[in-house]
């Protein structure tokens, strides 16, 4: 197995691919999210676990969710380089998969690992000021005794462009795994699936 204890933080291609830089997160605020995690959005899927899914455990795995959408949308800041890779290696497995597209069977990228996810997406994020998640439900149902979780999320994205000032907007649904090993949880897969992407001028207040 992976050693998985070697990252801590407690301590504080263009065109579509660039689109990824939504990945698999949900929104700005790493606070707000674990904040409102509770077991309403949670699901049992009749295995072990048949009291559905515990707060606790639905706020750890929400706070890895936190952990990519904090990284993410500070990877257009200068300096936000180093925080943001402690952020996905606190999150991501050594071994995790992660990709993303309008098909599974045929991603836009395929990686593997925090360090390959953070240099795409530092890649990605190149021609964007801005960066910004928004989120709506999160479900989380657990198999394997309580030890791996299939996690779905749906997320609104919205890009500002450099260039022009431009924004992009990106639909996804993202389909992650996760699993429980030594003592706290990591994901091991994840797959954001492009629903819809649109361009529109941003317009500024008078």
């Amino acid at each position: 197995m992976p050693d998985l204890e070697w990252s801590d933080v407690s301590t504080p291609v263009v065109g579509r691919r660039a689109l990824i830089a939504g990945g698999a997160g949900l929104l700005a605020g790493a606070t707000a999210l674990v904040a409102t995690a509770g077991a309403a959005a949670a699901e049992d899927d009749g295995g072990p676990i048949r009291a559905g899914v515990s707060a606790d455990v639905y706020a750890a795995i929400c706070q890895l969710k936190a952990n990519y959408v904090t990284a993410t949308d500070s990877l257009p800041f200068p300096g936000s380089g180093d925080r943001a890779l402690a952020l996905y290696r606190a999150t991501y497995a050594p071994d995790a998969e992660s990709s993303a597209g309008y098909d599974p069977a045929a991603p836009d990228f395929l990686v593997h690992g925090p360090d390959e996810l953070f240099n795409t997406l530092q890649v990605g994020l190149a021609p964007f000021r801005a960066s910004q998640h928004n989120t709506g439900v999160i479900h989380v149902s657990l198999s394997g005794g309580g030890k791996l979780a299939t996690i779905t999320a749906h997320v609104m994205v919205t890009l500002v462009n450099k260039a022009d000032m431009g924004l992009v907007r990106l639909a996804a649904t993202y389909h992650d795994e996760a699993q429980r090993r030594r003592g706290r949880w990591w994901v091991t897969k994840s797959f954001a699936q492009y629903l819809a992407t649109e361009t529109a001028t941003r317009v500024l207040p008078a």
